[in-house]
């Protein structure tokens, strides 16, 4: 029987998928809102989901005609952040942005308000002060470019709310542990599909990772795929792919979207996994356990040391996200 190598070292690629700046939250309480739509989406769906209203600013120092270029403007630089933003009046059970200007000098001071559903404001700013005679030119550059910083900051206090009620909600993800569902392993030569289930079940688990057995309270699906290339100068190229997935709360189990991928690359001598894979599953889950975690974390917004990448004892690098932290939520209605 050919032995499997005993120590898997394979390069781990981490795909966390950040929605930044969805709306969520029925009433007055932001909460995750599971699934960005998107903006075409949100044009097609049916009843529309939340979204933040931006109307028209009328105390912004702007002339009407700039005042309306400048709002829609806003809403794309807000749609390029994910948030699902429309440029129109506030509406009854909406979130809307507030957006007023005054005078510093010789500059203008735009400021930012974002009021929940009950009109209440719910978190505020000041932005970059511009100088007033750009602020009052009607130049398009200008307006574009004021628009774009206005979104990431606005984006950043989206996220500030989510992540603020998200710590006072005992049913949030990050006040309890996360459920997780293996839905199980395909693709693999010899017993690997059995053995890297089986091992992902054991190392899986920790202080805020929870097994569930079906999926019907699961958080997130988890599941892995193998591809073996065929045998090429004695060597096979074996691509392990965990794919994990949100589900929509409340559903039993059915999936959201997917919040990212953990991918393991490496090279072993050929037919070497054709029978059993050993201590090859045991490394290669455990290097796939952590990865999947991360990518739990970062769709969650967990705070955790930022990781460069290391070397693995034989192999190149190991563990190097490709995504920052994310928020798969932020402000307005669904509970």
């Amino acid at each position: 029987m050919i032995r499997a190598p005993r120590r898997f070292s394979p390069f781990l690629l981490l795909a966390s998928f950040a929605l930044t700046g969805a709306l969520a939250g029925c009433g007055d309480l932001p909460q995750p809102f599971a699934g960005n739509p998107g903006a075409a989406a949100l044009r097609l769906a049916a009843p529309p989901p939340p979204r933040l209203d931006v109307p028209t600013p009328t105390g912004a120092l702007l002339a009407d005609r700039d005042a309306a270029l400048w709002s829609k403007a806003l809403v794309a630089g807000l749609l390029s952040h994910e948030v699902p933003a429309v440029a129109q009046p506030r509406r009854r059970n909406d979130w809307s942005l507030v957006v007023t200007a005054q005078t510093n000098g010789a500059e203008v001071v735009p400021h930012y308000a974002i009021l929940g559903p009950n009109g209440r404001v719910r978190a505020e700013r000041d932005g970059a002060p511009v100088p007033a005679g750009q602020w009052a030119s009607s130049d398009p550059a200008m307006i574009s470019a004021s628009a774009t910083a206005a979104a990431a900051d606005i984006n950043t206090m989206l996220t500030d709310l989510q992540a603020k009620a998200a710590q006072t909600d005992p049913n949030s993800l990050l006040n309890r542990s996360t459920r997780l569902w293996l839905t199980g392993v395909t693709g693999a030569p010899g017993d690997g599909d059995n053995e890297l289930a089986a091992q992902m079940r054991a190392q899986l688990p920790n202080e805020h990772v929870t097994l569930q057995t079906d999926e019907a309270h699961a958080d997130y699906l988890v599941s892995g795929h193998v591809t073996v290339s065929k045998p090429f100068n004695g060597v096979q190229h074996v691509e392990i792919v965990w794919t994990v997935t949100r589900t929509v709360v409340g559903s039993g189990g059915r999936p959201a979207h997917e919040a990212g991928k953990a991918t393991q690359l490496h090279d072993l001598p050929a037919h070497s996994l054709d029978g059993a894979w050993g201590d090859v599953a045991i490394a290669a889950a455990s290097e796939a356990a952590g990865g999947v975690r991360e990518v739990i974390s970062n769709n969650e917004g967990r705070a955790r040391p930022r990781q460069t990448g290391t070397k693995a004892p034989d192999g190149p690098l190991v563990n190097e996200p490709l995504a920052a932290p994310p928020t798969d939520s932020l402000p307005p209605p669904k509970a």
